[in-house]
């Protein structure tokens, strides 16, 4: 019996111990973060504010043709697919787009059809911070902003780093509740 009941618990730790969490609040949940874990599926669902930003993460693709003007696609080079669906209250045209992105060493548009091609700029070449682009805006949801980026994880704490902090349109935060987005780095 006490085999039985030992063996009932070590097999509840080991399924507990295992299953994925896909967004998890950090030790100080003071600075609004979530934490995103490597799997094959989508990491993270969309956000809540649903009124202005939706955000979601996932896995990079296997096979992705990059944009001209960027380096060839190679999927292990890149930890994470960051999406990010603005709904507009108007439509807004030449609007000035920014992604601020703390801790990536480098990114790639993610673009599946040509009509929703844009030119990103980056306000530093050697540490992409803020990602930059002007696009027309139609009322409600936009087309997708998608990036695949390389995480910085030299700037981990506790093998967390902050990859995605704010969106601005127009020079007006658009986050709203929306939780910085971390990688586990381990």
């Amino acid at each position: 019996m006490k085999k039985t009941i030992y063996l009932i618990l070590l097999a509840f730790l080991i399924v507990l111990g295992c299953s994925k969490v896909e967004d998890v609040s950090v030790d100080n949940p003071d600075e609004n973060q979530l934490k995103s874990a490597r799997t094959a599926t989508a990491l993270g669902v969309w956000d809540d504010n649903s009124g202005v930003l939706r955000t979601s993460l996932w896995a990079p693709p296997s096979v992705y043709t990059a944009p001209a003007g960027y380096p060839a696609y190679v999927a292990s080079n890149y930890d994470v697919m960051a999406h990010f669906g603005y709904i507009s209250p108007e439509a807004v045209t030449g609007a000035v787009v920014e992604f601020t992105f703390p801790h990536i060493e480098y990114f790639v548009p993610h673009i599946t059809k040509t009509s929703e091609y844009r030119t990103y700029s980056v306000n530093n070449l050697d540490n992409a911070t803020v990602i930059t682009c002007t696009a027309d805006m139609v009322k409600g949801m936009n087309p997708m902003f998608c990036f695949l980026v390389n995480v910085d994880c030299g700037k981990g704490n506790n093998g967390l780093t902050t990859f995605w902090t704010d969106m601005k349109v127009n020079g007006v935060s658009v986050k709203g509740t929306i939780k910085n987005k971390v990688f586990a780095c381990n």
